[in-house]
């Protein structure tokens, strides 16, 4: 038997108990490395994260999906217990935390997009703007119409912003696409912009959540990843179906969302240790070359 280190979840040759027991490891050392990292970030970067409005984002993004992948971890390790006729009443899901998954999935489609994917600081300023942009547009939306000096304050930030997309180089070589998409009356978009070269000229086009696992993962396996988590968060036929023909009992599955969560978790660590000065050494400096190792193979779903 190989040892646990080198274990898969995905191994039908181990036991159901295995399987679990394995994604909770991998997701045991993401939650580790992780939270260390970002209370190093806290403690050792504190003028640096209030000096910088994008790492101190970027520090958000990593401590919202650790918190989301905790969550996971614990719904997963504890599972769901009802009350029925004054006794518990343990419920098997095997879907239980694809909403957890989905939004540390989420997190990290939209990290890569703002941090890692720009080849340089002019593509890095529209992407940042244009999804500040559609963070108001949604935050409008939900805003009491009554609050008009509110509302008349986002509009002009939307319209700073707007006007700033616009008068850049990329801007107004991208003119048609970005004048639509950033106009204040267009509903705001979810995923990415991405920009791209085209002829020698800017190109820009949106990219989508369900389409992000292209760029993170150039693995066409996770083709259905994000399809198959909504459908088990969302009220959909298929999925409910899926739901009601599960198996009655845990044959290994059950931890295999904490284990693509634990991934994602990983994968988003590692891209925000490389904005952070020194940021190899934060880990290096206190983990094993094992649990590095092992790390970065989670970041690559292996």
């Amino acid at each position: 038997m190989k040892s646990n280190q080198y274990k898969s979840p995905f191994d039908e040759n181990l036991s159901p108990r295995q399987r679990t027991q394995t994604a909770i490891d991998r997701s045991a050392l993401s939650l580790k490395i992780a939270t260390y990292v970002i209370c190093h970030t806290l403690v050792e970067c504190q003028e640096l994260l209030a000096a910088d409005e994008r790492l101190s984002t970027a520090h958000a993004f990593l401590q919202r999906a650790t918190s989301t992948h905790l969550c996971n971890h614990k719904l997963t390790t504890e599972g769901l217990v009802y009350e029925f006729r004054g006794q518990p009443f343990e419920l098997h899901e095997e879907f239980k935390t694809m909403t957890l998954t989905r939004s540390v999935y989420e997190h990290l489609a939209m990290f890569f997009f703002l941090f890692e994917h720009p080849h340089n600081d002019e593509e890095r300023e529209i992407v940042w703007k244009y999804w500040q942009l559609n963070s108001k547009k949604s935050q409008l939306d939900f805003s009491p119409a009554g609050d008009a000096e509110e509302r008349k304050g986002e509009i002009e930030e939307m319209r700073a912003l707007r006007k700033a997309i616009l008068q850049s180089r990329i801007g107004r070589e991208c003119a048609q696409k970005l004048d639509e998409w950033t106009a204040i009356e267009t509903p705001a978009s979810t995923g990415a912009l991405e920009c791209f070269r085209r002829g020698g000229r800017y190109d820009v086009r949106r990219v989508s959540y369900s389409l992000a696992w292209r760029y993170l993962f150039h693995n066409d396996e996770m083709a259905l990843l994000y399809s198959h988590l909504s459908m088990h968060c969302h009220p959909v036929f298929s999925g409910l179906v899926q739901y009601q023909n599960q198996a009655t009992a845990d044959e290994g599955d059950d931890a295999i969302p904490l284990y693509f969560s634990a991934c994602f978790l990983a994968y988003l660590c590692r891209l925000f240790l490389r904005l952070v000065p020194g940021g190899d050494a934060i880990v290096s400096n206190e983990f094993s070359a094992d649990d590095l190792r092992l790390f970065a193979a989670l970041s690559h779903i292996k």
